[in-house]
Formats: structure tokens, sequence, C-alpha cells
């Protein structure tokens, strides 16, 4: 435990406790994935053919700017692959 102090005000914060999501850029969801861009946003988009309600949805971090949880893409990933032995 490790006193915080923040605003004036003093917390007491597991450090251990605190885990921050890595986010992933859409450079690196294509990366990861092997998926294009295009392919990425229209597996996102309701009305597109290649809609996937599986895959994860994007963050919106600030105007202009998205990023996906890297554990969230890792998770899907491991889904497709489990599938492809079923």
């Amino acid at each position: 435990m490790e006193n915080l102090n923040i605003n004036n005000q003093t917390h007491t914060v597991n450090l251990n406790a605190i885990r921050i999501p890595r986010m992933l850029p859409v450079k690196e969801v294509v990366y990861f994935t092997g998926l294009g861009t295009t392919t990425i946003y229209d597996m996102l988009d309701k009305k597109s053919k290649r809609y996937d309600p599986t895959f994860p949805t994007q963050v919106k971090l600030s105007k202009g700017r998205v990023a996906w949880v890297e554990t969230e893409i890792a998770e899907w990933l491991n889904t497709k692959l489990a599938a492809r032995f079923h």
C-alpha cells in the first residue's frame, strides 16, 4: 500500500491491484489479427456483410482517436484458434 497525494487529498492505493489495460491502435490490431483496416471497421459495422458481433469494439480515447483493449483482441484470436479444431 502506498499513500498518494492527489489534489491535496491523501489516497491509499494498492499499486499491485492497479492494472492499466494496454490499448492497441488500429495499426497494431491489423498486425496482430492479419486483417486490413477496412475489414476491421466492416466487422464493427452492423450494416456490413462482414459484420462480426464477436469482434471487440474500439474505445474512443479522444476526438478522432480510438484503440482496442489488447486482452480483448487476444481473447478474440484465441477463440478463433480454438474454433478451428471443432
